[in-house]
C-alpha cells in the first residue's frame, strides 16, 4: 500500500473500537482511556465514547455496558444522561459489584490486556514521516487563484465545497463533495477524517492555485495537519487557516510550538483572527500577506456552500 492510500483509505474506526470492546469478559469492565490507549493515543478517549453511543449498525453484538469511567464510575448508556441504570443492571448480570454508580474493587475487575492493532500509533508515525516531505518555500502572492475548502457534517455523512477566487475576489470555480466519514473526530488526526471528502474535490490538480484549507498545516504537534496531509500527498500549494489553536501557544500574534514558530494569527477579510500556517509549497510571511490581502474570504464562502449541501438547499 502507498503512502497516498494509507491517507485516502477510509479508515473505520468504529470497527477498531468494535473490535477491542468485544475483547472485555464478561464480569470485567474496561475504560474510555484503556480503549484509546489500544487504539494508539490517549487523544482519542472522547472519540470511543463517541463512537460507543453511536446510533448506528454494528456488524455484530458489541458489549458497550463493560466500558466505564477512569475512576470507576460506570456512566451513560446508549448517549449522554441515557440509560445509566440500564448499564449497571447489566454489569450485575455478568457479576460485577456496583455500589453508588462505581465498581467496586475495580483494580481486580478492570480489563486492558488487549489484543491490538494501534492505528492511531501508525496514523502518527506516517504523519512524522510526511512533515519531512513539506516544503517552506515558494511565494504565495505569486497564485492567481485562490480556493477555499471546508467541510460540513450530517453525522458520520462529510458535505465538502471548495470555492475559487481571483485576487480581485470573482468566483472561478465551485464545486461539492458527498461521502461517508467512519472516523470521527480525533484531535490531531483530522487528515485522516478529511482528506476523502477534500480529495474529491479536485478533478485534476492545478499548480497555478494556493489550497487553504480549514484546519493546519505546521501548526500541528507532528507538524503534519490536514493542510500539510493535502498539499504534500496532492502535490500541490496548500496552507492550514485555522479557527482556533490546536497545539502551541500565542505570543504577539506568533505562534509558537516547542520554540519554533509555526504560524501566526492574521485578520483576514470580515476582520475575522485566524490561525495560518504553512501547509506545503508556501512560505510564511508571504502567506500571511496573502490572507490579508484578499477582498473576499474562500473559506467562509466554502463554509456557506457545504452548509447550504447539507440542509439540501444546493444543486449537488
Amino acid at each position: 500500500m502507498t503512502d497516498k492510500e494509507f491517507h485516502l483509505q477510509d479508515h473505520d474506526l468504529y470497527r477498531y473500537v468494535y473490535d477491542l470492546t468485544v475483547q472485555i469478559p464478561e464480569g470485567r469492565v474496561s475504560t474510555y482511556g484503556a480503549l484509546a490507549r489500544a487504539l494508539g493515543d490517549l487523544a482519542a478517549s472522547r472519540a470511543v465514547g463517541r463512537v460507543l453511543s453511536a446510533d448506528r449498525p454494528r456488524p455484530f453484538k458489541v458489549p458497550c455496558h463493560r466500558v466505564v469511567y477512569s475512576d470507576g464510575r460506570t456512566g451513560w448508556y446508549n448517549g449522554a444522561g441515557k440509560g445509566a441504570e440500564r448499564k449497571q443492571e447489566l454489569l450485575r448480570s455478568e457479576g460485577v459489584s456496583i455500589n453508588d454508580g462505581k465498581v467496586l474493587n475495580f483494580e481486580k475487575t478492570r480489563f486492558d490486556d488487549f489484543l491490538k492493532d494501534p492505528i492511531l500509533e501508525k496514523m502518527a508515525a506516517v504523519q512524522r514521516e510526511l512533515a519531512a516531505n513539506v516544503v517552506q518555500k515558494g511565494d504565495a502572492l505569486a497564485f492567481d487563484r485562490i480556493a477555499g475548502l471546508d467541510v460540513s457534517y450530517d453525522g458520520d455523512k462529510a458535505f465538502a465545497a471548495m470555492v475559487v477566487l481571483d485576487r480581485k475576489g470573482v468566483v472561478l470555480e465551485e464545486s461539492v463533495s458527498e461521502c461517508q466519514v467512519n472516523f470521527p473526530y480525533v484531535p490531531g488526526y483530522l487528515g485522516f477524517r478529511e482528506m476523502r471528502p477534500y480529495s474529491l474535490l479536485l478533478e485534476r490538480r492545478r499548480q497555478d492555485t494556493l489550497y487553504l484549507i480549514d484546519g493546519h498545516g505546521r501548526a500541528h504537534p507532528r507538524r503534519a495537519g490536514i493542510a500539510s496531509q493535502f498539499g504534500v500527498i496532492h502535490d500541490v500549494a496548500a496552507a492550514g487557516v485555522g479557527k482556533s489553536v490546536l497545539s502551541g501557544k500565542v505570543e504577539s500574534d506568533t505562534l509558537c510550538l516547542d520554540g519554533e514558530e509555526v504560524g501566526r494569527v492574521v485578520k483576514g477579510p470580515r476582520g475575522k483572527a485566524r490561525y495560518v500556517s504553512v501547509g506545503h509549497k508556501v512560505e510564511l510571511d508571504s502567506l500571511c500577506q496573502l490572507v490579508r490581502s484578499l477582498p473576499k474570504d474562500p473559506l467562509t464562502m466554502a463554509h456557506d456552500l457545504c452548509s447550504r449541501v447539507r440542509r439540501g438547499e444546493e444543486h449537488r
